[in-house]
């Protein structure tokens, strides 16, 4: 299996260069960001890449987690390289307690065929306390990853990556499930597929109960041609409301990561926007009691 590297990833979204390291990070700011109990039932994070060009390393970056206010991380591969040093894997728990932030979901990128390997991030995922693995699986690891999830209850999440990737539509990404285990699901990238014209609340709809994890970010519209431009989460052409309740319709429980790349090099204050923006829209989509 071959991982995305840093430089792949960022391409298929907005890309940024440069970093700035605020100060004091891991100090919480608790009236700059709404508490984690806004979030109703929700397990909001952050994908770790939001950060990279802003905060590479694993410390400040985890300080910075902190201080918006999340309790949930799911790195991408190259912050935490899979592993099978009891040591690294003991250092990087012991950071993750220290900030008081949870590790539910990793982001393996690219999944190729390869037994071994491919136990090996099951392994890893299995010593981390981590239930859903994302990436864009190949079809020759589907029939590995299916014996894999069965023998190791870990969940793979297929990762939507807009136009001109394997999972393009929403529609591919259920063609390559469907054969397979249960726990072979989705983890839907709302801004990719608003980047292919997929309207993200309908879609929410027809990945059902396999929809395993979530990447928010937002668009200015709903357009394959010409591309939407990126907007702070709440601010676009996605109805925030309405996806919170199709949340809901369908019994997601899964993580939800906050994938925001409006303004890369600044990224804290518009994800602390976005970040208010869904717990309104959370709480106005909630049931009334």
């Amino acid at each position: 299996m071959s991982r995305v590297t840093r430089r792949q990833f960022i391409a298929t979204g907005t890309a940024a260069t440069g970093a700035a390291i605020m100060a004091s990070p891991g100090v919480a700011m608790a009236d700059q960001q709404p508490p984690e109990s806004d979030f109703g039932e929700f397990r909001v994070g952050i994908q770790s890449n939001v950060l990279n060009a802003f905060s590479p390393e694993l410390e400040p970056m985890l300080g910075h987690i902190q201080d918006l206010g999340l309790r949930w991380v799911e790195f991408a591969n190259w912050h935490y390289e899979v592993t099978d040093d009891e040591a690294r894997i003991a250092e990087v728990q012991a950071l993750l307690a220290r900030h008081n932030i949870g590790m539910e979901a990793y982001f393996l990128g690219e999944i190729e065929a390869g037994a071994d390997e491919l136990r090996q991030s099951f392994e890893f995922a299995r010593k981390n306390g981590v239930s859903v693995l994302v990436g864009q699986p190949t079809e020759e690891a589907l029939p590995i990853l299916d014996a894999l999830v069965k023998e190791f209850d870990i969940k793979i999440a297929i990762h939507n990556y807009g136009p001109g990737h394997r999972y393009d539509k929403v529609e591919d990404m259920l063609i390559a499930a469907a054969p397979w285990d249960w726990r072979i699901g989705y983890c839907f990238d709302t801004g990719h597929a608003m980047r292919s014209g997929v309207e993200p609340v309908s879609a929410v709809r027809r990945m059902g109960s396999r929809l395993y994890g979530i990447h928010l970010r937002e668009h200015a519209a709903v357009s394959r041609d010409p591309q939407p431009p990126e907007t702070i989460i709440g601010e676009g052409a996605l109805d925030l409301e309405a996806f919170c309740t199709a949340l809901r319709d369908v019994g997601f429980s899964g993580p939800l990561s906050l994938e925001v790349y409006y303004n890369p090099q600044e990224p804290l204050e518009p994800l602390r926007k976005g970040m208010a923006n869904l717990a309104k829209a959370i709480q106005a989509s909630a049931p009334a009691a």
